[in-house]
């Protein structure tokens, strides 16, 4: 049987079994988890400091919850991003299996986005983009994903310019887990907690391994031809100690990978590159008569660490001689805050203040060759002058923020806020914030956002000295977003329908320029205006059936630039129109089938446009303690690309232009079980 049709045949089958099994059985079906009317009472606390239903939320706001995500079945916390309306992620693959975030026209290829787990923000001062702080991070260790769209300047301050990833993970007294993938993947989970007292200690583990597609038609300066592949193990650990009302979490991520890395053209299997993250933090909250004190402490370590081989087989224009470099960079971060807060008869009001710190190391790139005339090999590793970023690299942030929650009348809520963050490198930013919300009876409900944000320039774009290659821009200011969102709700017995307009203007991006020679620097130059809509349908037909519709179109979309850059705009890296599905069916209490598919449209560097790509996730659970699943990613075997933003994979001598294809993985099988005690 051709695989396509293998794949219907696993559709129909459970269409067919499913009606059969819910027969034999003498108890009732199963009912999905929440009614669109719970779904709406659902509380999200990363949309403003004062926690609120779904419905009464100030922010475009998707929520995903446990059940949700075991009915996705995938293994990455990214991957949810591709389900979110006017989202979507892919590939950057100078470094290694990190992805970049596509949302409302910002193509995500210097950074914009937040990332916060258990509170403690990814974004690091050094790190813009928080999957390369953080690379995937493992979905089962989740219980609960918020998706906010648009600025959360005013609430988080530097950096969440265009989206918000607030993070809860998954505890419990005792789990363990297991999934093997048809392409040798692995994965294993350990979830294990105690109480004692007032005291409570949970600790979570995974491990996994996987593999990409091979690249291919990767050229050299030379013209000549290769392929790599890239595999990666991961592992990720969380201690949380808890008594009360305070914490102590420890958290370690650390990925290995080995494959493709675009540095000097190197291009072998024996290229690896190594990121490890750390960090404690402490967070706890006190009653000080009618106010409301909370507080949090933290500490960040990371460091990346680079082994790039040029052999023989490879691309490097070393010759036939074996010429092997390193380097180290070593990043910490220190932050620490409190929070205020008091309910009046109809306000809720807040404020606060927040700072954080943050130093690079000086990490030498080392090789047994020196510079020069001529490439000298050596018998050790020796300094080639080529720094990843500059000695004394530092910076430091203060911040104060103040929010107040008016209850204005009981179908009217405002919510008005600003924050005020000074850099010690780059100056200071107010992110000012409003928000109206009117619920007119059951059905209806109206939302109007005003806000800003902006992004700090990076340690690394500000002093950044990777002679002769690149040069840091010191005199970088800040640049800022501002985001008018008008959103429409309806919803009547089993239907409910969403839609959101924005008007999103930036300016003063970040811009690489020549500086001289093959010397580029960052500059502030490019302004960028963007209008969407964004659209989401629920339907729940019958108890154990749920669809869910969404999509987005940007339909306006102007970036200018001084006429001296000649810089790719964003909009070559960036789909306007994505679309999603997900079908929800859960036959009886121990079955429950979901099938899903998302499209974006072609990007302009893309020779090809996207097939749609399907997923198939099924979950049996023979008792509570148990569940056994499958999942098939790219169900219909789509074939389709990424595009390389980092600059491309080289030239190709048949037709002169940069290659920027990177293949994206066919078909893959998944078999996993869950299995927990008490």
């Amino acid at each position: 049987m051709p695989q396509n049709g293998l794949a219907i045949a696993i559709v129909l089958a459970l269409a067919v079994m499913g009606p059969a099994m819910a027969a034999a059985r003498t108890q009732d079906p199963a009912l999905l988890d929440l009614s669109l009317d719970e779904l709406l009472k659902i509380d999200v606390s990363a949309a403003s400091f004062n926690a609120s239903s779904l419905r009464d939320a100030t922010a475009s706001i998707t929520v995903l919850e446990r059940q949700e995500l075991e009915r996705l079945g995938f293994r990455h916390l990214h991957e949810v991003l591709n389900w979110v309306p006017g989202a979507y992620t892919s590939r950057v693959a100078a470094t290694g299996l990190e992805n970049r975030t596509v949302l409302r026209g910002n193509p995500g290829t210097a950074g914009g986005g937040l990332l916060a787990i258990d509170g403690q923000r990814v974004n690091t001062m050094q790190s813009v983009r928080a999957w390369g702080v953080v690379r995937d991070f493992p979905l089962s260790m989740v219980e609960r994903v918020e998706i906010i769209r648009g600025p959360g300047g005013a609430r988080f301050g530097g950096g969440p310019s265009d989206e918000v990833v607030n993070v809860v993970t998954r505890r419990g007294d005792g789990l363990v887990g297991a999934s093997v993938s048809a392409d040798g993947g692995h994965s294993a989970l350990l979830m294990t907690g105690a109480t004692h007292g007032d005291w409570r200690l949970d600790l979570r583990a995974t491990q996994e391994a996987h593999e990409m597609p091979e690249y291919t038609g990767l050229f050299d300066r030379y013209g000549r031809i290769t392929r790599s592949t890239e595999s990666a193990a991961d592992r990720t650990a969380i201690l949380d100690l808890t008594r009360g009302r305070h914490g102590l979490q420890v958290l370690h991520h650390e990925s290995d990978i080995e494959g493709y890395y675009g540095l000097n053209g190197s291009i072998n299997p024996g290229d690896e590159s190594q990121l490890e993250a750390t960090w404690w933090r402490y967070s706890g909250e006190v009653d000080l008569g009618d106010w409301r004190l909370s507080g949090f402490a933290s500490a960040l370590r990371q460091r990346y660490a680079l082994s790039a081989v040029v052999a023989r087989e490879g691309t490097g224009p070393f010759g036939p001689q074996d010429f092997r470099q390193r380097g180290v960079l070593t990043h910490r971060n220190q932050s620490g805050g409190f929070t205020l807060q008091r309910r009046f008869d109809a306000h809720t009001l807040t404020f606060g203040g927040e700072t954080q710190s943050s130093r690079t190391t000086q990490a030498d790139l080392q090789a047994n060759y020196t510079l020069g005339p001529l490439f000298l090999p050596l018998a050790g590793f020796e300094s080639t002058g080529l720094r990843f970023v500059a000695d004394g690299a530092r910076d430091r942030m203060t911040a104060a923020f103040i929010e107040d929650d008016w209850r204005v009348a009981p179908e009217h809520r405002l919510v008005i806020g600003a924050r005020y963050d000074d850099y010690e490198q780059s100056g200071s930013a107010l992110s000012p914030r409003a928000a109206w919300v009117w619920t007119p009876g059951e059905r209806y409900t109206m939302k109007l956002l005003v806000q800003e944000a902006f992004f700090a320039p990076t340690l690394g774009q500000l002093f950044l000295q990777n002679n002769p290659v690149i040069a840091g821009s010191p005199e970088l200011e800040p640049t800022s977003v501002r985001t008018t969102e008008l959103i429409g709700r309806y919803q009547s017995g089993d239907w409910l329908l969403s839609g959101t307009y924005y008007h999103r203007d930036a300016k003063d991006g970040f811009v690489v320029v020549p500086l001289s020679g093959i010397t580029a620097t960052t500059v502030n130059a490019g302004r960028q205006h963007t209008e969407g809509v964004e659209a989401v349908v629920l339907w729940t037909p019958a108890p154990t059936w749920r669809l869910r519709l969404a999509g987005s179109t940007i339909f306006e979309d102007r970036y200018v630039l001084p006429a001296s850059i000649a810089e790719a705009p964003p909009g070559q890296f960036v789909s306007h129109d994505t679309a999603s599905m997900v079908v929800n069916w859960m036959p009886t209490s121990q079955w429950e089938a979901s099938f899903g598919a998302h499209w974006r449209s072609r990007e302009g560097f893309q020779a090809e446009a996207n097939d749609p790509r399907a997923m198939l996730q099924v979950n049996f659970r023979p008792s509570e303690a148990l569940r056994l699943w499958l999942h098939v990613d790219n169900l219909f075997d789509a074939r389709g690309v990424d595009i390389d933003v980092a600059g491309g994979l080289g030239i190709d001598p048949r037709t002169g232009r940069i290659a920027r294809d990177l293949p994206l993985p066919g078909r893959e099988w998944q078999l996993g079980m869950e299995w927990a005690w008490r």
